[in-house]
């Protein structure tokens, strides 16, 4: 199987958290770390809007397709991130949430906050939403992700560095984990 390639932003709050779920889906779930700005406590001052743009537009140009943003909240990470075109990023701080926001959202972007949740904790709602991708058999969800595409185009061209459907596509469908 090859790994999910995913990249991972946070600020020095989140840094800890980050290095645990990190080498938790490297190690539990095959996934393949390909951005990833914050390596050391000192580089998490780093503004978290300049992780935002190389690893948005990292997701954009397919060099990965899905992110883990950590914070205090996960709040300020998730509102920047969707400004983003399309970007869907969620905050999730229990299971039911962030499986959702993948089966019915096609959610590239999982928020946590590190000041909301216990490592444990945590590696449970990472897994909840990594593990479940979304379904193109479920009509509504189809037709709302369609909804949240033509939104997309009335707010802003799609940039030309855009190499994928973004998920708006079932012929650009992300593989199942483990799948690319």
């Amino acid at each position: 199987m090859n790994p999910v390639k995913i990249a991972f932003g946070c600020d020095i709050v989140g840094f800890e958290l980050k290095e645990i779920i990190r080498q938790y889906l490297v190690q539990e779930k095959n996934a393949q770390v390909v951005i990833d700005p914050v390596q050391t406590p000192e580089q998490a001052s780093m503004l978290f809007t300049d992780q935002l743009e190389l690893i948005c537009t990292g997701i954009q140009r397919d060099e990965c397709r899905l992110a883990i943003l950590i914070c205090g909240t996960g709040l300020g990470f998730c509102t920047v991130a969707n400004t983003y075109w399309g970007i869907r990023a969620a905050h999730a701080s229990d299971c039911y949430t962030a499986e959702r926001a993948r089966k019915s959202l096609n959610a590239q972007v999982l928020c946590i906050g590190a000041r909301v949740l216990a490592p444990e904790y945590a590696k449970k709602v990472v897994s909840a939403w990594f593990d479940e991708p979304f379904s193109f058999d479920r009509k509504s969800s189809v037709y709302n992700l369609k909804l949240m595409e033509d939104a997309q185009y009335k707010r802003m061209p799609k940039p030309a560095h855009v190499a994928w459907s973004m998920g708006f596509d079932p012929a650009d469908a992300d593989p199942q984990p483990g799948q690319k």
